[in-house]
């Protein structure tokens, strides 16, 4: 398991900014189906940002000790700081630095086609019944995380192309609002 973690952190801090696009699938209790999709950027180390596109459309960005999560349809932003919700603070850690976590509390259950199967301890999420990581062992990177909730909900996170080395500038880590946003503090 170490060897695994030291490789993806190797990979991920020697790339300085990573791009992802992502489809997040959930899978509700009574046979719902939501999906979604987004681009994640990551600059090491320590920004980061998610846009959600239509029709959950959102924009998430870091902002030192604030999570700022913008509803562009509702001109909302909501403000989270990241002292006050510890359990969305561990869940940013894992997608900035998911080899911390790994190293915490994973373990590799097998080796399959679609990457180093890594099932996580999820004591410390009440909520979750249980979390999987698969990494991809060409890129050393997670491709794909399923979450299993107690309630029975299934969200499954497939990062469907990962570049390391990515192109982008400062500003992709400023939030440009209108000036008839509503802000909410959460």
């Amino acid at each position: 398991m170490e060897e695994v973690a030291e490789r993806l952190e190797q990979k991920v801090l020697s790339s300085g900014k990573i791009y992802i696009q992502m489809e997040n699938t959930r899978f509700l209790p009574k046979g719902e189906k939501i999906e979604m999709k987004g681009l994640i950027w990551l600059q090491m180390p320590d920004k980061f940002r998610m846009d959600i596109f239509p029709p959950h459309q959102s924009i998430t960005l870091l902002k030192e000790k604030q999570l700022l999560i913008y509803f562009p349809q509702d001109k909302v932003l909501q403000v989270v700081m990241l002292s006050k919700d510890p359990k969305l603070s561990q869940w940013l850690n894992f997608l900035q630095k998911p080899w911390e976590e790994i190293k915490r509390r994973g373990v590799i259950r097998s080796v399959e086609k679609e990457g180093i199967l890594v099932e996580m301890d999820p004591k410390d999420l009440p909520e979750l019944e249980s979390l999987r990581i698969w990494i991809d062992q060409n890129l050393w990177f997670p491709t794909k995380i399923e979450m299993k909730e107690k309630n029975g909900e299934l969200s499954v996170i497939n990062y469907l192309k990962v570049e390391f080395g990515a192109s982008f500038g400062v500003d992709m880590f400023e939030l440009k609002l209108p000036p008839d946003v509503q802000v909410t503090e959460l």
